[in-house]
Protein backbone atom coordinates (compact mmCIF):
# COMPACT_ATOMS: atom_id res chain seq x y z
CA UNK A 1 0.00 0.00 0.00
CA UNK A 2 1.16 3.22 -1.15
CA UNK A 3 2.85 5.37 1.64
CA UNK A 4 0.06 8.19 0.97
CA UNK A 5 -2.64 5.60 1.60
CA UNK A 6 -1.40 4.98 4.95
CA UNK A 7 -4.27 7.92 6.08
CA UNK A 8 -6.40 6.71 9.09
CA UNK A 9 -8.62 9.83 9.56
CA UNK A 10 -6.89 8.25 12.48
CA UNK A 11 -3.52 7.14 10.87
CA UNK A 12 0.01 7.30 11.71
CA UNK A 13 3.01 7.01 9.70
CA UNK A 14 5.53 4.10 9.68
CA UNK A 15 6.16 4.09 13.43
CA UNK A 16 5.15 7.03 14.63
CA UNK A 17 1.98 9.09 15.93
CA UNK A 18 -0.27 9.32 12.58
CA UNK A 19 -1.52 12.38 14.33
CA UNK A 20 -0.64 15.05 16.80
CA UNK A 21 -1.80 18.10 18.26
CA UNK A 22 -1.24 20.89 20.37
CA UNK A 23 -4.25 22.15 22.44
CA UNK A 24 -3.13 25.75 24.49
CA UNK A 25 0.27 23.51 24.63
CA UNK A 26 -1.40 20.07 25.66
CA UNK A 27 0.15 17.43 23.38
CA UNK A 28 -2.27 14.50 22.08
CA UNK A 29 -1.81 11.65 19.75
CA UNK A 30 -3.43 8.80 18.55
CA UNK A 31 -1.30 5.79 17.88
CA UNK A 32 -1.35 2.86 16.33
CA UNK A 33 -0.72 -0.42 18.84
CA UNK A 34 1.60 -3.41 17.38
CA UNK A 35 1.82 -6.68 18.64
CA UNK A 36 5.34 -7.86 19.36
CA UNK A 37 6.27 -9.00 16.30
CA UNK A 38 4.34 -8.38 13.40
CA UNK A 39 4.68 -7.90 9.70
CA UNK A 40 2.60 -5.68 6.98
CA UNK A 41 0.82 -7.91 4.04
CA UNK A 42 2.08 -6.35 1.47
CA UNK A 43 6.00 -7.66 2.88
CA UNK A 44 5.04 -11.39 2.71
CA UNK A 45 6.15 -11.92 -0.65
CA UNK A 46 9.56 -10.53 -0.24
CA UNK A 47 10.02 -12.97 2.62
CA UNK A 48 12.96 -14.83 2.19
CA UNK A 49 15.27 -15.13 5.48
CA UNK A 50 14.34 -15.69 9.53
CA UNK A 51 15.47 -11.95 9.55
CA UNK A 52 13.16 -10.63 6.89
CA UNK A 53 10.71 -12.41 8.38
CA UNK A 54 11.32 -11.48 12.20
CA UNK A 55 13.63 -7.90 12.41
CA UNK A 56 13.83 -9.19 16.15
CA UNK A 57 15.42 -12.77 15.23
CA UNK A 58 19.01 -13.41 16.87
CA UNK A 59 20.97 -14.96 13.78
CA UNK A 60 24.03 -14.28 16.12
CA UNK A 61 22.87 -16.49 18.62
CA UNK A 62 23.29 -19.18 15.91
CA UNK A 63 26.50 -21.76 15.33
CA UNK A 64 24.73 -24.06 13.53
CA UNK A 65 21.47 -25.09 12.43
CA UNK A 66 19.53 -28.24 12.89
CA UNK A 67 16.35 -27.21 12.01
CA UNK A 68 13.97 -24.22 10.97
CA UNK A 69 10.03 -24.75 10.81
CA UNK A 70 7.28 -22.68 9.71
CA UNK A 71 4.11 -23.41 10.54
CA UNK A 72 0.82 -21.63 9.80
CA UNK A 73 -2.86 -21.70 8.73
CA UNK A 74 -3.67 -21.94 5.14
CA UNK A 75 -7.15 -22.52 4.19
CA UNK A 76 -8.11 -23.50 7.32
CA UNK A 77 -5.39 -26.03 7.54
CA UNK A 78 -2.48 -25.92 9.79
CA UNK A 79 0.35 -26.76 7.62
CA UNK A 80 4.27 -26.90 8.19
CA UNK A 81 6.96 -26.48 6.19
CA UNK A 82 10.65 -27.31 7.56
CA UNK A 83 14.62 -26.27 6.53
CA UNK A 84 17.79 -26.36 8.08
CA UNK A 85 19.11 -22.45 7.15
CA UNK A 86 17.71 -19.10 8.17
CA UNK A 87 17.75 -18.97 4.23
CA UNK A 88 13.75 -19.54 3.61
CA UNK A 89 12.95 -22.51 0.92
CA UNK A 90 10.62 -22.46 -1.09
CA UNK A 91 7.90 -24.33 0.25
CA UNK A 92 8.27 -22.44 3.84
CA UNK A 93 8.46 -18.94 1.37
CA UNK A 94 4.93 -20.12 -0.06
CA UNK A 95 3.51 -21.10 3.66
CA UNK A 96 4.20 -17.22 4.34
CA UNK A 97 3.05 -15.74 1.51
CA UNK A 98 -0.50 -17.95 1.38
CA UNK A 99 -0.75 -18.18 5.11
CA UNK A 100 -4.60 -17.14 6.45
CA UNK A 101 -4.47 -13.43 7.37
CA UNK A 102 -6.47 -14.36 10.59
CA UNK A 103 -3.87 -16.30 12.64
CA UNK A 104 -0.23 -15.64 12.84
CA UNK A 105 2.85 -17.03 11.57
CA UNK A 106 5.15 -19.64 13.67
CA UNK A 107 8.88 -20.07 13.88
CA UNK A 108 10.57 -22.58 16.00
CA UNK A 109 14.38 -22.96 15.40
CA UNK A 110 16.46 -25.51 17.06
CA UNK A 111 19.92 -25.17 16.89
CA UNK A 112 23.35 -25.34 18.53
CA UNK A 113 24.11 -21.99 20.18
CA UNK A 114 27.41 -19.59 19.07
CA UNK A 115 29.59 -19.79 22.23
CA UNK A 116 32.92 -21.38 22.97
CA UNK A 117 31.79 -23.99 25.48
CA UNK A 118 33.49 -27.46 25.23
CA UNK A 119 29.92 -29.12 25.26
CA UNK A 120 27.16 -27.58 23.10
CA UNK A 121 23.93 -28.47 23.52
CA UNK A 122 20.76 -28.19 21.22
CA UNK A 123 18.68 -24.97 22.11
CA UNK A 124 15.35 -23.54 20.65
CA UNK A 125 13.68 -20.52 19.89
CA UNK A 126 10.27 -19.86 18.75
CA UNK A 127 8.83 -16.35 17.94
CA UNK A 128 4.84 -16.20 16.47
CA UNK A 129 4.61 -13.41 13.80
CA UNK A 130 1.34 -11.23 12.92
CA UNK A 131 0.27 -10.48 9.91
CA UNK A 132 -0.84 -6.99 9.65
CA UNK A 133 -3.52 -5.19 7.08
CA UNK A 134 -2.22 -2.72 4.71
CA UNK A 135 -5.55 -0.87 4.79
CA UNK A 136 -6.02 0.71 8.22
CA UNK A 137 -8.98 1.53 10.01
CA UNK A 138 -9.82 5.36 9.56
CA UNK A 139 -12.14 7.96 11.15
CA UNK A 140 -14.12 10.15 8.62
CA UNK A 141 -13.63 11.48 5.76
CA UNK A 142 -10.45 13.16 6.89
CA UNK A 143 -7.37 13.29 9.23
CA UNK A 144 -8.76 16.21 10.48
CA UNK A 145 -11.96 15.04 11.73
CA UNK A 146 -10.41 12.63 14.09
CA UNK A 147 -8.62 15.62 15.77
CA UNK A 148 -11.43 17.61 15.90
CA UNK A 149 -13.91 15.30 17.74
CA UNK A 150 -11.20 14.87 20.02
CA UNK A 151 -10.31 18.62 20.57
CA UNK A 152 -14.41 19.48 21.01
CA UNK A 153 -15.13 16.68 23.59
CA UNK A 154 -12.67 16.03 25.61
CA UNK A 155 -9.49 18.18 25.25
CA UNK A 156 -10.66 21.60 25.20
CA UNK A 157 -12.16 20.88 28.72
CA UNK A 158 -9.07 19.90 30.29
CA UNK A 159 -8.14 22.73 32.82
CA UNK A 160 -4.39 24.76 31.83
CA UNK A 161 -2.01 22.94 34.60
CA UNK A 162 -3.35 19.24 34.61
CA UNK A 163 -0.61 18.26 32.48
CA UNK A 164 3.28 19.35 33.82
CA UNK A 165 6.89 17.92 33.43
CA UNK A 166 6.43 14.40 31.73
CA UNK A 167 3.01 14.06 32.93
CA UNK A 168 1.35 11.32 30.42
CA UNK A 169 -2.19 9.71 30.68
CA UNK A 170 -3.01 6.65 28.06
CA UNK A 171 -6.13 5.59 26.62
CA UNK A 172 -6.37 2.03 24.78
CA UNK A 173 -9.36 1.17 23.01
CA UNK A 174 -10.10 -1.55 19.77
CA UNK A 175 -11.79 -0.73 16.13
CA UNK A 176 -13.70 -4.16 15.53
CA UNK A 177 -14.53 -5.84 12.65
CA UNK A 178 -17.79 -4.08 12.31
CA UNK A 179 -15.85 -0.51 12.88
CA UNK A 180 -17.22 -0.31 16.11
CA UNK A 181 -15.52 0.94 19.20
CA UNK A 182 -14.49 -1.39 22.40
CA UNK A 183 -12.32 -2.78 24.93
CA UNK A 184 -11.57 0.91 26.44
CA UNK A 185 -8.90 0.98 29.12
CA UNK A 186 -6.98 3.38 30.76
CA UNK A 187 -3.34 2.31 30.22
CA UNK A 188 -1.83 5.12 31.97
CA UNK A 189 -3.63 7.35 34.41
CA UNK A 190 -3.27 10.99 34.36
CA UNK A 191 -3.35 12.29 38.14
CA UNK A 192 -7.43 13.23 37.66
CA UNK A 193 -9.79 10.41 37.79
CA UNK A 194 -12.40 12.99 36.61
CA UNK A 195 -10.11 13.64 33.05
CA UNK A 196 -9.76 9.71 32.34
CA UNK A 197 -13.17 9.40 33.08
CA UNK A 198 -14.22 12.04 30.33
CA UNK A 199 -11.74 10.80 27.98
CA UNK A 200 -12.89 7.47 28.33
CA UNK A 201 -16.70 8.69 27.61
CA UNK A 202 -15.46 10.41 25.06
CA UNK A 203 -13.56 7.63 23.42
CA UNK A 204 -16.90 5.37 23.96
CA UNK A 205 -19.07 7.65 21.82
CA UNK A 206 -17.35 7.90 18.89
CA UNK A 207 -18.88 7.40 15.40
CA UNK A 208 -18.42 4.22 13.66
CA UNK A 209 -14.89 3.87 12.32
CA UNK A 210 -14.53 1.80 8.58
CA UNK A 211 -12.75 -1.36 9.93
CA UNK A 212 -9.20 -2.44 9.12
CA UNK A 213 -9.26 -4.81 6.04
CA UNK A 214 -7.01 -7.00 4.42
CA UNK A 215 -6.39 -7.67 0.08
CA UNK A 216 -8.80 -10.44 0.42
CA UNK A 217 -11.56 -8.53 1.78
CA UNK A 218 -11.16 -9.97 5.32
CA UNK A 219 -11.82 -7.51 7.58
CA UNK A 220 -10.00 -6.94 11.30
CA UNK A 221 -9.86 -5.87 14.35
CA UNK A 222 -7.45 -2.88 15.06
CA UNK A 223 -5.75 -1.52 18.50
CA UNK A 224 -4.81 2.27 19.11
CA UNK A 225 -3.90 4.33 21.73
CA UNK A 226 -4.85 7.93 22.66
CA UNK A 227 -1.77 9.69 24.58
CA UNK A 228 -1.94 13.55 26.46
CA UNK A 229 1.10 14.69 27.66
CA UNK A 230 4.49 14.27 27.10
CA UNK A 231 6.25 11.54 24.80
CA UNK A 232 9.16 11.82 26.34
CA UNK A 233 7.78 9.62 29.76
CA UNK A 234 9.63 6.81 29.71
CA UNK A 235 6.76 4.80 30.40
CA UNK A 236 5.65 4.82 26.74
CA UNK A 237 7.60 1.87 25.79
CA UNK A 238 5.22 -0.14 27.86
CA UNK A 239 1.94 1.23 25.02
CA UNK A 240 3.01 -0.98 22.38
CA UNK A 241 3.82 1.62 19.72
CA UNK A 242 5.95 0.09 17.60
CA UNK A 243 7.66 0.68 14.22
CA UNK A 244 6.04 -1.14 11.17
CA UNK A 245 6.73 -1.34 7.37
Amino acid sequence: MKKNQFLLGVLLSIGCAFNSFAQNELKFEVNKVLPFISIQENRLAEINTLTDLDKRYPASWVKEYISVEISAYKNGTKTRASGTSDVLNQEQKELIRLADRSSDIAVSVTYLPNNSLKFNTEKQYDSSITIMPDKNATYGESAEQLIQYLQQNSIVKIEAGSFTGYDLTAIKFTITEQGQVTDIQVAMPSKDPKIDEMLVATISKMPTWTPAEFSNGLKVKQNFVLTIGNMENCMVNLLNIRPFE
